[in-house]
């Protein structure tokens, strides 16, 4: 028993320890692409489960149900990338807390549509949120085109409206979709599913 205890272990950590060469991979990547802002859908992409945002747990409870290999890519990104939580969840305050803690300085907007002074944008999926947090890292001096950010979403509408607006987007259904951030960004030939979105130009 104090064997297989022991080789479980092993086997955890060794885990752990290729979660994070692969997000170093991957964050290394995205910046020798020229992406600065990594907007990222929280339901059933960060988090493994939809709250709908109706989670009625404990901060704790909510972190455990992260996806490891998002918390390892938020991690490794946050020195180098902006990190945004764009979401329609109104529970912007708690998911700010718990995200918050693989990168401190997490921008979150939530619910449906978020106040942004761009009118010239598809004002459809997740747009209004990644161009508010545009506008507010415009303020401390930090001005990002649309072509810098790179949005996942489980849902295909919204990474098509990102695509459609000059961001890239990948669509998650699994942590399987990272892998192809494993390529150089953006990748030549992209297709649409699991993989990343060129912007439209």
């Amino acid at each position: 028993a104090v064997v297989s205890t022991q080789s479980t272990g092993a086997r955890e950590r060794e885990r752990e320890r290729a979660r994070k060469m692969s997000a170093q991979r991957r964050v290394q990547a995205l910046v020798e692409g020229g992406i600065k802002l990594l907007a990222l859908d929280f339901d059933m992409t960060v988090c493994s489960i939809h709250t709908r945002g109706l989670f009625m747990g404990t901060e704790e409870d909510l972190a455990s149900l992260l996806h490891r290999d998002m918390v390892e890519l938020i991690k490794a990104a946050s020195p180098r990338i902006q990190i945004a939580v764009t979401t329609f969840s109104r529970q912007t305050e708690l998911i700010g807390r718990v995200v918050g803690r693989s990168a401190p300085n997490t921008i979150v907007r939530g619910d449906f549509h978020c106040e942004t002074k761009n009118q010239s944008i598809v004002r459809e999926g997740k747009q209004t949120h990644i161009h508010s947090v545009l506008e507010e890292l415009a303020k401390s001096g930090q001005r990002l085109k649309p072509d810098q950010v790179l949005l996942v979403d489980d849902q295909e509408t919204n990474v098509f409206h990102a695509v459609e607006n000059g961001s890239y987007g990948l669509v998650f259904h699994s942590v399987n979709c990272l892998s192809a951030l494993d390529r150089p960004f953006p990748p030549a030939k992209p297709s649409y599913l699991n993989c990343v979105c060129h912007p439209i130009n």
